[in-house]
């Protein structure tokens, strides 16, 4: 059965997808970085104005994405906006609206590391590319991506534990939150309970087990964010703000 472009996800599972980094994924992440190269530059020329276009259309796209399966009656709790991104995209907008110091934190992990994962590990792979939840699936992460990036580098001064164990903090208590949710709602946000399709998750899960498989997963989490951290501070456009006491 062939579907339209803007047709639910749910009924998009079994009607084909597209290979890990084959033709049309990295089609894709070309326009991804596009899309964080234009946040960026905007940024750049409009300061804080070009935040709240971002985040705000990161969360239309999420609306809109929500809307086609509430429209198909296939909107369950199994897809409630509760991921990790989308803790990103709400806080992103909460950024933009007013710069907060701990939400620049969150935004590094949950943001670049997130949004950085889920562009190269897409869990919406069993969709077609051309259908709207695919679109929405790269955009919102792109746009989620970009932004943390100017967060950060708008405010960053030099690397603190402090700031690092603020963004630990919240995934280890988010973890924990949701292996109980999960269990209780048969849901599986964050993946915390279960490999999303595709990604290397399913490996760990195959030869580790439940809930061995979050060992490596956490991780490649933790060494992931300490990356960004150090790159946010002394990579390039790191350390710009050093002195002003914007990390403080």
């Amino acid at each position: 059965m062939k579907y339209g472009v803007f047709t639910a996800q749910p009924l998009l599972l079994k009607s084909g997808g597209f290979a890990l980094f084959g033709p049309a994924h990295l089609a894709w992440l070309v326009a991804c970085a596009c899309v964080v190269r234009l946040v960026t530059w905007a940024h750049g020329r409009w300061g804080l104005r070009a935040l709240r276009v971002a985040s705000v259309a990161a969360v239309c796209l999420l609306v809109s994405d929500d809307a086609l399966m509430v429209a198909s009656h296939t909107f369950t709790p199994a897809w409630w906006p509760l991921h990790f991104c989308n803790a990103a995209e709400y806080l992103c907008v909460a950024y933009a609206v007013h710069p907060s110091h701990v939400v620049r934190e969150l935004l590094l992990t949950l943001g670049l590391c997130g949004g950085l994962c889920a562009m190269l590990f897409p869990g919406w792979l069993a969709c077609p590319p051309y259908t709207w939840p695919v679109v929405c699936g790269f955009m919102e992460h792109s746009l989620i991506f970009s932004t943390s990036l100017c967060a950060v580098r708008e405010g960053r001064a030099s690397i603190r534990m402090r700031d690092v164990l603020v963004s630990y903090a919240f995934v280890a208590a988010y973890v924990v939150f949701f292996r109980w949710f999960n269990a209780a709602m048969g849901t599986n946000f964050g993946f915390v309970s279960g490999p999303a399709y595709g990604t290397p998750i399913e490996d760990w899960y195959d030869a580790l087990g439940d809930p061995l498989y979050l060992v490596p997963y956490a991780a490649l989490f933790v060494v992931g964010a300490l990356l960004l951290h150090v790159l946010a501070c002394y990579g390039p456009g790191g350390g710009r703000n050093r002195g002003r006491g914007a990390c403080a």
